[in-house]
């Protein structure tokens, strides 16, 4: 069996491989993969089956043991490998860190033939999905997904990834993907490219999620650069308006919570979000002073103040100057 792992006992005594699952197990079997199994006395039932090999390999591991088992794990390539955790709970300890996953977890990235221990605390049933990425398959998504530019300088920098930190729980199309993989039946043929197919797909959304879901060097997704720059959209066009949606409404918009999108425009732009919609209106407000002779009550108008004294006092308060005196002096 070519995994691209290894897997040994924590003494490591390697764990042998025989082509084939047994009937026992046959309901676990995905028609057209090839299938590896391994049996011991001292932890249970092993078995992987490839489902995918086109310019990346893929496997369906399965884990049925009979009381709890540690295996040591260790990547035999140099790229990249995904690790999705379909079924139970289990714990991997990297650098004696102990860290646990469950169900949907998209519980480990890793590259530069890693090293690490899988828990298993109970007897059980447990199920994942590892797929391992060559470079040169993962340079082909390089402009489609920021996160393969970060993928990248990892590898080629000998760093090791974990994002077992994260808690990166897969959302509702990457779990159907998973679905579609180990649960729907098919004829030979028709299985195994039907699960190249999906293969393809759980790979590009998982790219986008991860994209979407790690931080930039001020702790900001791109989902929420995302956010901001709806935000900043949606407030340019309340810009006639004298005060700003209401922090709530914004969040709502955004999908996010107030202290959140608080937080994205402080990083963004250094300043809250009212202060950004009022910069905003306060620039535009003074560009048509100076570079327009729009009457100052139709400014005043346009701009939403009740009169305009209340006009009069903001442009002074903000630039010293009157709404008069800056037009005679730039227009001079």
């Amino acid at each position: 069996m070519i995994l691209p792992l290894s897997i040994t006992t924590l003494l490591g005594q390697p764990i042998l491989f025989s082509p084939g699952v047994p009937d026992t197990f046959s309901s676990y079997c995905l028609k057209g993969a090839q299938s590896f199994f391994a049996h011991s006395e001292n932890y249970g039932d092993l078995f992987y089956q490839q489902i995918a090999n086109n310019g990346y390999t893929a496997w369906v591991s399965h884990f049925i043991l009979s009381k709890p088992a540690d295996f040591k794990i260790t990547a035999n390539v140099d790229d990249l490998l995904l690790h999705y955790t379909v079924k139970g709970s289990m714990c991997y300890i990297i650098d004696s860190k102990e860290s646990t996953t469950a169900d949907h977890h998209l519980n480990i990235v890793v590259s530069r033939r890693l090293k690490h221990i899988v828990r298993f605390k109970t007897a059980g049933i447990y199920s994942a999905i590892i797929i391992h990425i060559p470079l040169s398959s993962l340079r082909e998504f390089y402009d489609s997904f920021a996160v393969v530019k970060y993928f990248i300088e990892k590898i080629q920098s000998n760093e090791e990834l974990a994002l077992l930190d994260n808690n990166m729980v897969a959302h509702e199309r990457l779990r159907g993907i998973v679905q579609d993989i180990t649960e729907r039946r098919l004829p030979n043929a028709a299985g195994e490219k039907y699960r190249e197919q999906k293969t393809g797909e759980l790979i590009i959304e998982t790219l986008d999620m991860l994209s979407r879901y790690l931080t930039d060097s001020n702790g900001l997704s791109a989902a929420d650069h995302e956010r901001g720059e709806k935000i900043e959209v949606h407030l340019l066009k309340h810009i006639n308006f004298p005060s700003p949606p209401t922090l709530r409404q914004l969040a709502r918009f955004a999908g996010t919570n107030e202290k959140k999108l608080e937080d994205i425009f402080k990083i963004r732009h250094g300043v809250t979000v009212y202060d950004f919609f009022q910069n905003a209106r306060m620039k535009i407000i003074y560009r048509k002073l100076t570079e327009t002779e729009i009457p100052l009550q139709d400014l005043a108008d346009e701009f939403g103040y009740t009169d305009y004294s209340s006009f009069s006092y903001a442009v002074k308060k903000r630039f010293n100057f009157s709404p008069r005196e800056l037009r005679k002096k730039n227009l001079a």
